[in-house]
Formats: C-alpha cells, sequence, structure tokens
C-alpha cells in the first residue's frame, strides 16, 4: 500500500511540471492581442527565424489564425502562393460567434523542427525531439482535472511535412 501511494504521488507531480500551466492558462481564453503576444513566444522557439505575416479572420470555421514568414521569403512570393507550406501557423477558435468573443488556442502548426519546441516547453517537459516523432505515445498529454489535452501529430500529406499541437479540450 505505502509503495502504491508513493507512486501515484511520483506519478502525479511528474505530471504536474510536465506542462506550462499559467501558458496554457493564458491561451485557453484570451483576446486577439494577448493570442498575437503567445503566438509571438510560441513562435521564438522555432529553429528558423520568422516574422510576423498578418493574421486571419475566417467567419466560416469561426478562426482566428496568426501567421509568420520565414523571413527570406518576400510578401510577393506569399501572395502568390507558392510558400504557405513554409510558413508556421498559430491557430485559435472562437468561443462563441459574437463578434469580440473570446479565443481559444486550437492548433499551432508548421515543421517538427519548428514545432517541438513549442511542444518541450509548454506541453511535456520531458520530451525528446528523435524519440518523439518515432514514439506516438509520446505524442498526447492529458490532465482531467485541469481538463486539458493536446496531440502533437504529423500531417497526413507526406510532400509536405507538416506537424500540428492540436487542442483537443
Amino acid at each position: 500500500m505505502k509503495l502504491f501511494l508513493s507512486s501515484a504521488l511520483f506519478c502525479f507531480c511528474s505530471i504536474a511540471i510536465a506542462q506550462d500551466v499559467s501558458f496554457i492558462n493564458s491561451i485557453s481564453k484570451t483576446d486577439r492581442d494577448r493570442a498575437k503576444a503567445a503566438s509571438d513566444k510560441i513562435v521564438s522557439l522555432t529553429t528558423l527565424s520568422y516574422r510576423f505575416y498578418k493574421a486571419v479572420e475566417k467567419a466560416s470555421d469561426s478562426t482566428y489564425t496568426i501567421i509568420y514568414a520565414p523571413v527570406d521569403i518576400s510578401n510577393a512570393d506569399l501572395e502568390s502562393k507558392e510558400d504557405w507550406e513554409k510558413c508556421f501557423y498559430v491557430d485559435f477558435k472562437y468561443e462563441n460567434t459574437a463578434e469580440n468573443g473570446g479565443l481559444k488556442f486550437h492548433t499551432i502548426r508548421g515543421k517538427y523542427l519548428d514545432v517541438f519546441p513549442a511542444w518541450k516547453k509548454y506541453f511535456k517537459e520531458k520530451a525528446h525531439l528523435e524519440y518523439t516523432i518515432t514514439d506516438p505515445s509520446s505524442r498526447e498529454i492529458a490532465d482531467s482535472q485541469k481538463k486539458f489535452h493536446f496531440i502533437l501529430q504529423e500531417g497526413s500529406n507526406p510532400k509536405i511535412p507538416i506537424w500540428s499541437i492540436v487542442n483537443k479540450s
């Protein structure tokens, strides 16, 4: 019994430190300005140098997407839609349809080497770069008490290797 309790306590402590709870809370209910600030923090962790390109609001699916482009890609190249797969995206969903409704983090999308640092810093602190890519069981974090559930997933198009951190809560 004593062994069970100490094991349970160890497991709980491991889960508790595996997430940046304050950051997750800050993106769980936010507004456009704070969403942009959080997105800037996320993109600052990437391996490539990105610049803010634009924010796009789509009423059809209630999303607010903040797009970052590699610094070496011009706006003209982006507007001709030739280099969109090289961009980094942070998506938020409106919690309700009112114009001033709150935003909730939905996904981070980009190349694995750019998405992984956010996964490690904010969601799964003990994640390992190579182990995570080969072991699907290491790509999920859930906490029923705090009502968090995030998944790191590989895109379905093998020609465009996009990875995402998806909020399933």
